[in-house]
């Protein structure tokens, strides 16, 4: 018995990562606010069945963000092609909240909580 449909469905064109990491970066302005991790291999996702192409946002003051896109492996190209613009522009919404922060939210991110002075860090009743 399958104990997943999805498995059972045939994909006539399952791209390589090399594939979808050219669909994806084709649509990637070049304005380099956003860089692929290429070989970045670190699997985080919830969802089992799916890959995960990495991004990098640096901010001038030195803090990064990594960000990612999910893609089923039951989709084919021409599926991933289909989607992709509406995969980056959600991309380039998480991209564009990282940069619209301060540089002082950004260190406070990178250093956690003791970058912040413990006067701020305590709530006065």
């Amino acid at each position: 018995m399958i104990d997943n449909v999805q498995n059972a469905l045939p994909v006539p064109d399952v791209p390589t990562d090399a594939q979808v990491l050219s669909v994806l970066s084709k649509l990637l302005p070049d304005n380099n606010l956003l860089s692929p991790l290429k070989g970045f291999k670190i699997d985080f996702s919830a969802n089992p069945g799916f890959r995960k192409f990495f991004y990098s946002a640096k901010c001038k003051c030195g803090t990064s963000a990594l960000l990612s896109v999910e893609i089923s492996t039951n989709k084919g190209l021409s599926e991933i092609e289909k989607v992709a613009p509406e995969l980056i522009r959600r991309l380039e919404d998480r991209a564009k909240t990282f940069y619209d922060m301060s540089c002082e939210y950004h260190t406070n991110m990178r250093l956690g909580p003791s970058s912040i002075p413990a006067s701020s860090n305590t709530h006065e009743k």
